[in-house]
């Protein structure tokens, strides 16, 4: 027969944490070690219990977020579960950034708390259902947003400055007025931030340049 999954709860709204104790009594493959309400108990009760599954408050006393950091660090056998009224795209990230590998909403049925503790158990993510498709969409974004960071490091002075203009919305004209060259030397550059943007037009390369608008301080002329 296996072992049932050890588990603690961290919550310091004793009604909430009463109700989370109650849903997990419901499966006999899960039996609670321990509960607290702060990040030092949480802490406390993970080095002296060694659960194999951590529920913790994001916003309890000492931060959850904190909490879930310093535990996978500590006790990396320990598998995290973030419990929270939060759909903060924000508040996911850095939770799973600090080591979280579920992320609960509180009001969530009975059911899926433990088919979140049961799933982080056995090594896999959970992310509440209302939360999975969403978060996908953000971190696409955030992905293809970092890829054009590291594109933009790789233009040359005169690119950045023509990047720079179109984001202002400037025509060739007018960029090549501010750059004091051609207009056929400012076409150039434009075709080059296009090519290495994969951008199809320069409007499309505009609405990037407006995304990641740097002051025209920090460009270097030459």
């Amino acid at each position: 027969m296996n072992k049932p999954t050890s588990v603690i709860v961290v919550d310091d709204h004793s009604l909430f944490r009463m109700g989370v104790l109650q849903a997990l009594g419901l499966e006999k493959s899960l039996t609670v070690k321990g509960e607290g309400a702060s990040k030092d108990e949480a802490l406390h009760l993970v080095e002296t219990l060694l659960p194999d599954v951590a529920l913790l408050d994001i916003s309890m006393p000492g931060s959850g977020i904190e909490a879930a950091r310093e535990i996978t660090k500590r006790w990396p056998d320990t598998k995290v579960v973030m419990l929270t009224v939060s759909e903060e795209d924000d508040d996911v990230l850095e939770a799973l950034d600090a080591g979280a590998t579920g992320y609960v909403l509180k009001g969530s049925p009975a059911p899926e708390l433990i088919t979140a503790v049961s799933t982080v158990a056995e090594g896999q993510p959970y992310l509440s259902p209302s939360l999975g498709m969403r978060l996908f969409g953000v971190i696409r974004t955030r992905t293809a947003e970092h890829r054009v960071e590291r594109l933009i490091d790789t233009l040359t002075p005169k690119e950045a400055i023509v990047f720079e203009l179109l984001g202002r919305g400037c025509t060739n004209r007018t960029i090549a007025a501010e750059m004091g060259v051609q207009i056929k030397t400012v076409k150039f550059h434009v075709g080059r931030l296009l090519a290495k943007l994969g951008a199809k037009n320069r409007v499309e390369a505009a609405l990037i340049a407006q995304r990641q608008l740097v002051p025209s301080s920090s460009f270097g002329r030459s």
